[in-house]
């Protein structure tokens, strides 16, 4: 899909490789046409478990952690991992990211990414992360 950013035209498909090929993310799914709008980028993205307790375990002792307290460290992790993807959008984007779940199944975190054009503003963005993630849920 191709969506208008700023004065240029991306592929979402490219960037959806970018991300792939440039960090421990998996894009689950391509869900800038659930935005409904044609200026925005959006993807579901996944990161193993494995990866995250790696990080972790070198700040805690797993094995002192609640699985609340866990699940609080793979969320925050992932999102704070998710941010260096900024690096691969346009420079004018501005990003939003949200972890939602921790999927036992796929034995990973999934998290929503979005990213506008600076132009558009933090306000339009929230908006459409909320669509997001009601559409997920």
């Amino acid at each position: 899909m191709y969506i208008a950013f700023g004065r240029t035209i991306l592929d979402t498909e490219e960037i959806k490789n970018k991300i792939e090929e440039n960090s421990e993310f998996k894009v689950v799914k391509d869900m800038s046409k659930g935005t409904k709008r044609e200026d925005t980028a959006a993807y579901n993205l996944g990161i193993n478990i494995d990866v995250l307790r790696g990080i972790i375990e070198d700040d805690y002792s797993i094995e002192d952690l609640s699985e609340d307290e866990l699940f609080e460290e793979y969320i925050s992790l992932s999102e704070e991992l998710a941010t260096d993807l900024e690096d691969l959008f346009e420079e004018e984007a501005i990003i939003d990211i949200k972890a939602y779940k921790w999927d036992p199944s796929d034995n990973d975190i999934k998290l929503v990414i979005a990213a506008v054009h600076r132009d558009v503003g933090e306000n339009k963005l929230k908006d459409v992360m909320r669509r997001l993630l009601t559409q997920l849920e």
